[in-house]
């Protein structure tokens, strides 16, 4: 049990950790759901056993969220997903002044095992009353940085307005995306490998990207419409502009991209996801089914080779990938500093991009460019 000790009371029993998790549970933070009680009392009651070996990603989706054995953890991240939930609702459970002074059941990040700790000190009225003007003056805080980020996104000549600027010609623009995720699945000797088709309820990833590519355009004065690949036709989109989101999920995507210079590819033999370079095609960019330690994504502005309409595809070999690539496409930094480096003309010229990130702790890091084409 990992358990830190403050310098004058004792280090919290077991009953007390127990009585303070179900205080936790029946909490408006926690009460109106069952994935992340679930979770919660599964990690907690294992720490306090001493079975933290138990807690592994893997073991967590088949015991908690009864995933199969041999699930794909890179194709399904509920365990870092409910986690990181988790990890909110406690930290929103302790900001209430009411709860300051009780024992702390925290989940580090980076780890599934909880720690266990009372707080320094007894609060006292007067630093309850100072905790509620903190939690306040955070909240203008965080309302003063939307109103910066949404000044920050206002129309302008930057090189992230320049990227977008050929589909802001209508409103709204459609958006196609997919939630199915295709798993190649390795069959007996003799047999051609098949696909199978799952659900990884990537519903908190997807939401993610599709909450800022909405502001972004929002603050634009433009709207998306959302649209599942499978419901879209070719002649939907000779209509308008259009943005193309996921890969090996979205075979509009891969299909928009086949004849460019870099395109996806699937090696089902090998179980590996691809960005390949048409020009050199011994270079390419690969992601295995697994976890991961690096993602990549390709972004694509170009005119969809079969409509003739000018798309964004927004394409990550796994959902970090296309994560990293979406804050590439809505933070003007990135731009920013592609546009320092792309050649002259950039901003009125087709381009393909490839992208790589860290992944760490089922966390991205910064999408940087690894390779680019203009024409």
């Amino acid at each position: 049990m990992t358990v830190s000790t403050p310098a004058n009371p004792p280090p919290p029993d077991k009953e007390a950790v127990l009585q303070q998790l179900e205080r936790i549970l029946a909490s408006e933070a926690f009460q109106h759901s069952r994935r992340y009680p679930a979770l919660l009392r599964y990690v907690v009651e294992k720490t306090l056993e001493g079975a933290t070996e138990d807690l592994k990603e893997r073991t967590i989706g088949v015991e908690v969220f009864k995933r199969r054995p041999e699930y794909d953890t890179a194709a399904d991240p509920v365990v870092r997903m409910a986690a990181s939930e988790v990890r909110k609702r406690l930290e929103r459970y302790y900001t209430s002044p009411s709860h300051a002074s009780e024992l702390r059941i925290l989940l580090p990040v980076g780890t599934y095992v909880p720690e266990f700790k009372f707080p320094e000190k007894p609060i006292t009225k007067s630093e309850r009353w100072l905790n509620e003007r903190r939690v306040w003056a955070a909240a203008l805080l965080l309302a003063a940085v939307v109103i910066a980020i949404g000044l920050a996104m206002r129309p302008g000549q930057s090189a992230l307005d320049q990227f977008w600027r050929p589909v802001m010609t209508a409103s709204p623009v459609l958006m196609v995306g997919e939630t199915l995720i295709g798993v190649p699945k390795a069959t007996p000797a003799g047999n051609s490998p098949v696909t199978e088709i799952i659900d990884p309820k990537l519903f908190l990833v997807v939401s993610e990207v599709n909450t800022k590519l909405a502001a972004y355009f929002s603050a634009h004065g433009k709207t998306l419409e959302f649209e599942l690949a499978r419901n879209v036709t070719l002649d939907r989109l000779r209509k308008r502009p259009f943005i193309l989101v996921g890969a090996f999920n979205n075979p509009l995507a891969r299909e928009s991209v086949a004849s460019l210079r870099y395109y996806l590819h699937l090696d089902t033999a090998n179980r590996v996801r691809q960005i390949r370079d048409r020009q050199y095609p011994e270079k390419h960019w690969d992601a295995p089914f697994g976890e991961l330690q690096r993602d990549y994504a390709l972004v694509v502005r170009a005119p969809e080779p079969r409509t003739g309409q000018m798309m964004v595809v927004i394409a990550g070999l796994g959902e970090r990938g296309t994560a990293a690539a979406t804050e590439f496409l809505t933070n003007p930094k990135y731009m920013e500093r592609f546009a320092t480096q792309a050649p002259r003309g950039w901003n009125r010229r087709n381009l393909e991009i490839v992208l790589e990130t860290e992944v760490a702790g089922g966390d991205w890091g910064e999408p940087r460019v690894v390779a680019a084409h203009s024409w």
